[in-house]
């Protein structure tokens, strides 16, 4: 990640507001909070719903629900994500939204979109074709670690040839 800064996006539609998603998105935002802390990260927390707007909870105080009601625009969420490019964003949804074609090419496009389903009735298959980081609520310490990992990894052999290459002959057995 480029920036240690995380943006927390929380879809504040009404469906958020059913089966216990209200106390798991508090919680869910307890656990970032405490993370982001002990390992010295900054996040910024957004509420999204007709538009895209900053929420700030004092560093003393704990989280507090938010209002839920309505519907989320996608056509803001793109419209921030076009402002915003170098952001990397935490979307905590339950996935229950309408896109069309455009925004949903727009969307697949973002390689620092993390997405979390949000509840026993998330629409995991939609969330699911808008990102490749897109996961379960209790997945959320795994998508943290997965987000401020470096991103140098090994690099493997491109081929059989290069895997036989690094393949340690056999040694003569010594009767063991």
């Amino acid at each position: 990640m480029s920036s240690s800064k995380l943006h927390c996006i929380i879809d504040c539609s009404g469906s958020m507001a059913e089966y216990g998603k209200p106390m798991l998105l508090v919680n869910l935002l307890r656990y970032i909070r405490q993370f982001t802390k002990q390992h010295s990260q900054s996040a910024h927390y957004f509420s999204w719903q007709k538009d895209i707007a900053e929420v700030n909870w004092p560093a003393e105080a704990d989280v507090q629900l938010l209002t839920t009601e309505g519907s989320s625009d996608v056509a803001a969420l793109c419209s921030w994500t076009e402002a915003n490019p170098e952001a990397t964003l935490l979307v905590l949804t339950d996935g229950y939204f309408r896109l069309n074609a455009e925004q949903r090419y727009q969307l697949t496009q973002l390689d620092n979109l993390y997405i979390v389903g949000m509840g026993g009735d998330a629409d995991l298959l939609q969330l699911n074709t808008l990102s490749q980081y897109s996961y379960r609520a209790e997945q959320l310490d795994h998508v943290l670690h997965t987000i401020w990992r470096p991103k140098t990894a090994a690099v493997g052999p491109a081929s059989r040839v290069e895997l036989a290459g690094i393949l340690v002959e056999d040694e003569p057995d010594d009767e063991w």
